[in-house]
């Protein structure tokens, strides 16, 4: 990593955790984060590489750009990516909302929750600057067109709340920053998964090397990448010009045949009949094991029809309200757990001498530095993560398992991207709610109850985002590029602090500039811990158990553990069968199916991608079937040159939008 590489990637780190919340909300372009495969990363890299090429052929090669360097500066952006999205976007109005909500909601007052919450965790609305830090967050400070200056932030309101959740942020995600170093040999080598995105990115990078090599000069790469670029860039004008320009629709509508598939729309799985063509899925399917593409393919298909069955039977799986107890979530949970105890058990030998080389002792395995000091760094944050959590008053059994479960979540999100490449993660697992079900309402006690569920509404809203899994593609692509893996683990941390450090404020100041989003997911996910514990507090005082829940405390509040066995069951019967799937690829060859069917079920992003993965499979079997490996090996250029076509065509429209709302002060439609 060289010094200019270095210097260019953590500015770009800084841009995009100062400019995301203002590209999302502001200029409303697209989400400049929007999944684990932003266009902002992977579109801005082909920009990179065509200015690096023009300053080479205009400046000589003295400033020519080396493919090892590129990858720095991608490797760096990456390792930002987790911060500035939902994680920073969603902690300030997660942690204000509810004191605003309250006004509205006599459940809420009647019940105090809010008063529940322990106090370091919100914002003081108190004082002489409460009405305007409260009032001021909901509706904006600004004054037309004009901008606040910084120091018209009440500030001071946010000073308590910043100082508990800063270090918190700061410690759950460096843990999970050493879990990527701990895993990455375990799963680039010892298992050899794909990581398929960080192949396509290293594909692009290392022809740089070659003086355009042969990717760029492949015809099959600039057919697909030209096609699809003009087909994003045509979809997008036709929203300013629809008169003039003919839009190039990508998905089908089969919702006529809806009364031929009642199980499928019974089980919410409506969304599959309207398949949608997301070329950057296909492509990235083509480079996968087929059993993971069929999964991907069918799974939303059975999971849906089996849901539709079970409401034929009066058994709802699928829940009207996130974070709340659903068979559904529990379903998610126990297929996050059963992969997670197969990832554990395949990388047993390994993982146990890198905890004792973590820890000082020797061990049988030569165990690399990166992934030691990875190790250590995961076991000191987690520590002092837990001994945060107590000083809120949950008691340190409740706050190691919620972190273990969180750290659970990350894990599986990041194994999946190493091994599927699907960057669209739509299940949501939360740990509040698998202790929920675990202990039971009245030995957790309201109280801890709406902790755990705003600790989730801010660390775990959407895992699909998850910094860990930005990670993993980082050190894979670090790896492929030959850049040390113990320097971009050293930057990474660099790139987290700056990240924070930058992407929190930011996202204060523009809330409150602007005001804070009156719709979208954060808005509604802010109600869900107080809705839930409002129900709570209603079911132990009809049960005669709240006086019992509230007054309880310490190790005696396990004599009141009362489990729902019904939701426990679920997440058996799910982590048996994920465990099952993943014990039949192991030893069976003719094993047809992954266990990542158990992550996303029925899931939004599952139906989303299904159709696309379904393409990309049935063109790499007919291509292996039909042509061998040579047809196979000749067609990587043009799935390459789809997904490249979809980055760059998603890519204009944020560069668009910005330029329009800097000149017209307008924002994208």
């Amino acid at each position: 990593m060289t010094f200019r590489s270095t210097l260019i990637g953590l500015t770009a780190a800084a841009f995009l955790a100062l400019y995301c919340y203002f590209s999302d909300h502001v200029v409303r372009a697209s989400e400049l984060v929007g999944n684990l495969m932003p266009p902002v990363v992977y579109g801005g890299l082909l920009v990179l590489l065509l200015l690096a090429a023009l300053l080479a052929r205009v400046a000589g090669g003295k400033l020519k750009f080396s493919g090892k360097e590129i990858a720095a500066v991608v490797i760096l952006v990456l390792c930002a990516c987790g911060i500035p999205g939902r994680l920073a976007q969603s902690m300030p109005s997660s942690i204000m909302l509810p004191q605003h909500d309250v006004r509205t909601k006599p459940g809420w007052r009647q019940e105090r929750v809010v008063d529940l919450v322990p106090k370091r965790m919100l914002p003081d609305v108190s004082g002489e600057q409460g009405d305007r830090a409260l009032n001021g967050f909901i509706t904006g400070l600004a004054l037309g067109d004009r901008h606040i200056r910084l120091s018209d932030v009440p500030w001071s309101a946010w000073a308590r709340p910043l100082l508990f959740w800063s270090p918190l942020l700061l410690l759950f995600v460096a843990a999970t920053f050493g879990l990527a170093a701990v895993f990455h040999r375990q799963w680039s080598q010892h298992e050899q998964l794909p990581y398929p995105i960080s192949v396509f990115t290293h594909a692009l990078i290392a022809d740089d090397d070659q003086n355009g090599g042969s990717l760029f000069r492949n015809r099959m790469f600039w057919i697909a990448f030209a096609i699809v670029f003009l087909i994003e860039l045509d979809n997008y004008a036709c929203l300013y010009w629809p008169n003039l320009l003919i839009p190039v629709s990508l998905r089908f509508d089969f919702t006529a045949a809806a009364p031929a598939f009642e199980t499928l729309v019974k089980g919410k799985g409506a969304a599959l009949l309207t398949p949608q063509i997301l070329f950057p899925v296909i492509g990235l399917a083509y480079f996968l094991a087929s059993d993971i593409s069929l999964s991907m393919a069918v799974g939303p298909w059975i999971y849906c029809c089996i849901a539709g069955v079970c409401v034929g039977y009066g058994v709802e799986l699928r829940p009207g309200r996130e974070m709340a107890l659903s068979i559904e979530s529990f379903l998610y949970s126990g297929g996050y757990f059963g992969i997670l105890v197969m990832v554990l058990y395949t990388g047993r030998h390994y993982y146990w001498n890198t905890l004792r080389r973590g820890v000082g002792l020797a061990s049988k395995e030569e165990i690399p530095d990166y992934a030691v000091w990875g190790m250590r760094l995961f076991l000191v944050c987690a520590l002092l993560a837990v001994l945060h959590l107590v000083t809120l008053g949950l008691a340190w059994y409740v706050a190691a398992l919620y972190l273990v479960f969180a750290f659970m979540v990350y894990v599986v999100v990041s194994r999946i991207i190493a091994e599927t490449g699907a960057f669209m993660i739509g299940t949501f697992v939360f740990p509040g709610v698998l202790l929920w079900g675990l202990f039971g309402a009245a030995c957790l006690g309201p109280q801890a109850m709406v902790t755990l569920f705003m600790l989730c509404t801010v660390l775990m809203l959407v895992p699909g985002r998850a910094p860990m899994a930005f990670v993993a593609q980082a050190f894979k692509l670090a790896e492929l590029s030959d850049v040390s893996l113990a320097k971009a683990l050293r930057w990474g941390l660099v790139v987290l602090v700056l990240a924070l450090a930058l992407a929190i404020p930011s996202s204060i100041y523009w809330q409150y500039d602007r005001g804070t989003p009156a719709y979208g997911y954060p808005r509604i996910a802010a109600t869900y811990p107080f809705e839930n514990t409002v129900e709570v507090i209603h079911k132990l005082k009809a049960q005669g158990l709240h006086e019992q829940a509230t007054q309880a405390t310490g190790v005696a509040r396990l004599a009141s553990i009362a489990p729902s066995w019904p939701h426990l069951a679920a997440f058996a019967i799910a982590a048996f069968l994920a465990m099952l799937f993943g014990a039949g690829r192991l030893f069976f060859r003719f094993w047809p199916l992954h266990p990542v069917i158990f992550l996303f079920l029925g899931g939004s992003a599952a139906m989303l991608m299904a159709f696309s993965f379904g393409l990309g499979w049935l063109i790499k079997v007919a291509a292996s079937r039909y042509g061998g490996a040579r047809l196979y090996q000749r067609l990587k250029p043009l799935m390459i040159g789809l997904i490249a076509g979809s980055m760059a065509g998603q890519f204009v429209p944020l560069v668009v939008g910005t330029l329009r709302y800097l000149i017209l002060g307008q924002s994208s439609l």
